[in-house]
């Protein structure tokens, strides 16, 4: 009886954590595709879409200027981008996403090319952290820090 037992819930620790990996799979996916989707509205120009994977009560940390706080803030300062510069190049290098349950953290580096209406291109570079939450069927953006 005890060996059944303990068979019984081998199995069922052994199903769970395959049900949880293909389910944190899945997740990853989902983030790296929202990520993505994110990068292309930046580099068409896209203000909808940008914010569109934004939470409501997103914050945005950037070095050097206060916190961004709130879609409302948000909106502002992606309509002034994007009114300012054309990004044709944006790449994010990826060197560690953790997902677990409704949470999912995405840290690394990123360079983007920025190009004023008037003016000299801009090149930069930095590192990012950026953590996701599930809303819903979506993935959208609740904390962004970028140095």
């Amino acid at each position: 009886m005890l060996k059944t037992i303990l068979i019984l819930a081998v199995a069922g620790t052994v199903g769970c954590a395959q049900a949880r990996n293909t389910n944190v799979a899945a997740d990853s996916t989902a983030v790296m595709a929202a990520l993505e989707e994110y990068r292309q509205a930046w580099l068409r120009g896209d203000t909808a879409a940008a914010l569109g994977r934004v939470s409501d009560d997103i914050r945005i940390m950037i070095s050097g200027i206060p916190d961004i706080v709130g879609k409302d803030a948000t909106r502002r300062v992606f309509v002034d981008e994007m009114a300012t510069y054309q990004i044709p190049t944006l790449t994010f290098n990826h060197q560690d996403v953790i997902v677990r349950g409704d949470h999912a953290i995405d840290i690394g580096t990123y360079e983007e090319i920025q190009v004023p209406k008037t003016g000299v291109p801009i090149h930069g570079r930095g590192r990012f952290m950026t953590i996701w939450r599930r809303e819903g069927s979506e993935w959208r953006i609740v904390r962004y820090m970028l140095n």
